[in-house]
C-alpha cells in the first residue's frame, strides 16, 4: 500500500542521514507479516515556531537555531535527499535543562532521492496526489512538476519557515493558497 510505500522510504532516507540536526534511525527491518518498521530517536520537542514564540526568542536567537536546521537539510541534499514537506512540525526543538537548543528534522516519508544509490523505492511522488503541505511547498512541488524538484524545493520552504519564525506568519494567507487549488 501507499501507506507502507512511505514508511519505507522514510527508513531508506533516514538510514543516510546522521547529523545532530536530523531524528536518527536506530534499527530498521521487516516484521514476520512483511510490514517494514524502523526505531528512531525519540524526539520531546516542540515545533520551532511555537518553541520559539513560547520562549519569546529574539531574532539572534531565532536565526542560530534556524542555522542548525539548514546544516542538517544540507547533510541531507548532501547524501541525496530531498526532504518535500519541511515546516514547524516537522521541525522540533530539543531543550534538555542548561543545554543550547537543538533542532530534530523529522518525518521524510515523502522525501526524494536524487542519487543513484539509493533505491527506486525512495521516490513516493504519486502522480496526480498533492503530497506535502500546501503553505510551506514550492511552486513547483504544488504543480507537481515532479520532473523540476530538486533541492531548491527544501530552500523555498526553509524561506517559508524562517519568515515565519522572524515575522510571525505565513507569507501566504493559508485559507486563500488552498482556495486556489493546484
Amino acid at each position: 500500500t501507499a501507506v507502507v510505500r512511505r514508511f519505507e522510504a522514510e527508513r531508506q532516507a533516514l538510514a543516510v542521514l546522521e547529523h545532530p540536526a536530523i531524528a536518527k534511525v536506530f534499527d530498521a527491518g521487516v516484521t514476520e507479516q512483511g510490514r517494514p518498521y524502523f526505531v528512531m530517536e525519540y524526539v520531546p520537542g516542540q515545533p520551532i515556531d511555537e518553541f520559539c514564540d513560547e520562549r519569546k526568542l529574539g531574532t539572534r536567537e531565532r536565526l542560530s537555531l534556524f542555522t542548525k536546521v539548514c546544516q542538517g537539510i544540507q547533510h541531507a541534499h548532501q547524501k541525496g535527499i530531498i526532504h518535500r514537506d519541511l515546516k514547524p512540525g516537522n521541525i522540533l526543538v530539543v531543550s534538555e535543562d542548561g543545554e543550547e537548543p537543538q533542532p530534530k528534522i523529522i518525518d521524510f516519508g515523502i522525501a526524494k532521492a536524487t542519487g543513484d544509490d539509493l533505491t527506486e523505492q525512495t521516490l513516493v511522488t504519486q502522480v496526480g496526489q498533492m503530497m506535502g503541505t500546501p503553505e510551506y511547498m514550492s511552486p513547483e512541488q504544488a504543480a507537481g512538476l515532479t520532473d523540476q524538484i530538486d533541492t531548491r524545493t527544501d530552500v523555498y520552504s526553509l524561506g517559508v519557515v524562517l519568515y515565519q519564525l522572524i515575522c510571525g506568519r505565513l507569507p501566504f494567507e493559508p485559507a486563500e493558497l488552498r482556495a486556489k487549488g493546484y
